[in-house]
């Protein structure tokens, strides 16, 4: 029965009822769009760590006085139990001179390294007195294969053009030029910036950083380790935060909402100032007027959720696909619980506001209300 009488109260006031549950959609349908959103994104950059986890990168320490790591300690390194693969890798900011001219990081680096890292979009992979050109240089360069560039006191031919690769945390090939350790040592005689090496089990990363503490750093400090594996970790945490704020933002409109089903059923309240004395002389008791009014602004938040709800898909996967430009998988696990969440939040909104209201109405003395003009 009360469920009835508050359906019949909202269709006496159709256009108000539909404003207000126009503004819980509007809602609902930002803060889920925008966690779906979060969730992608976070998820797009992610995936191009993923085959970093067991990764750990080895650093001079800078604030030791160290700039390079020499051959001695690449040996002791290279003995550790716990390495699947090590890549020595060095690095210097040097003029690239082909039809245009710039400057440009050239890696030096093994080509079987190259090979396992990287992967040609034109040209085949060849270090031997040739050299690979990252995408974005080339395209800025209008570099081709076959080209020849001239780097230091060398000249090389262009091999390949290397795919755009994601954000990488060790070497960024986009605006680089590789060639191999021999031709770069050749050419500027500097001992290695960096080595990569790929643990054999993620697992076993502590141990490997003891060993690196023990065998290298156990007089001074040469070297600085950064697991990958922490800072991907942190990523994660860090969009978490971000998605959290932009929900917070988006729940502004939910706010919004709330006062307007607030507005609406203080002014249902007046205008029915007179039917509920008529209720309460009849015999109606104070909790079914309570009830009533509490339904009215359960439905209008239900409704206004579920609907909102599902526009949230659609709007996730719009704003993904703008932004970012890859729509992913938006019918997961974590987009269905951004969904549910922003369903909860705009229900729970509805029924907050509609609480005063409840209880102003059913507060209402019988013989004042009935006297109410």
């Amino acid at each position: 029965m009360y469920l009835q009488l508050a359906i019949r109260n909202l269709r006496r006031v159709k256009v108000r009822s539909a404003l207000a549950m126009l503004g819980i959609i509007i809602g609902v349908t930002a803060v889920s769009s925008i966690g779906i959103f979060g969730e992608n994104l976070k998820r797009v950059v992610l995936e191009n760590f993923q085959d970093m986890v067991n990764e750990v990168i080895i650093l001079p320490s800078t604030t030791n006085g160290y700039d390079s790591i020499d051959e001695k300690t690449l040996s002791k390194i290279g003995k550790s139990i716990y390495i699947s693969e090590l890549i020595p890798v060095k690095s210097k900011t040097a003029k690239i001179e082909g039809e245009k001219s710039t400057y440009a990081i050239v890696y030096g680096l093994n080509e079987r390294d190259v090979e396992e890292l990287f992967k040609a979009e034109k040209g085949k992979i060849s270090l031997k007195r040739k050299c690979v050109v990252g995408n974005t240089l080339a395209k800025r360069l209008d570099i081709r294969v076959g080209d020849r560039l001239r780097i230091g006191n060398k000249e090389y031919k262009v091999s390949a053009i290397l795919e755009r690769e994601g954000a990488r945390f060790d070497i960024n090939p986009n605006n680089a030029v590789i060639v191999s350790l021999q031709e770069f040592s050749d050419n500027f005689n500097l001992e290695y910036s960096m080595l990569i090496v790929k643990v054999k089990n993620v697992d076993e990363i502590e141990n490997f950083k003891k060993f690196v503490e023990r065998s290298v750093n156990y007089k001074v400090k040469k070297v600085e380790v950064f697991e990958l594996k922490s800072i991907i970790e942190r990523i994660n945490r860090a969009f978490n935060q971000v998605n959290l704020f932009l929900m917070a933002i988006a729940a502004v409109s939910l706010l919004v909402a709330g006062v307007s089903i607030l507005n609406i059923m203080l002014m249902s309240t007046i205008e029915r100032t007179k039917e509920i004395g008529v209720m309460r002389a009849i015999g109606a008791f104070r909790e079914s007027i309570l009830k009533i009014f509490l339904l009215e602004s359960l439905i209008l938040g239900i409704s206004g959720s579920v609907i909102g709800g599902i526009l949230s898909l659609g709007g996730g996967y719009l704003i993904t696909s703008l932004i970012i430009h890859r729509s992913g998988d938006i019918l997961n696990l974590s987009s269905l619980l951004y969904m549910a969440e922003g369903m909860f939040f705009g229900t729970l909104t509805s029924l907050i506001s509609g609480l005063y209201p409840a209880y102003r109405a059913s507060k209402l003395e019988p013989i004042e209300a009935l006297r109410y003009e």
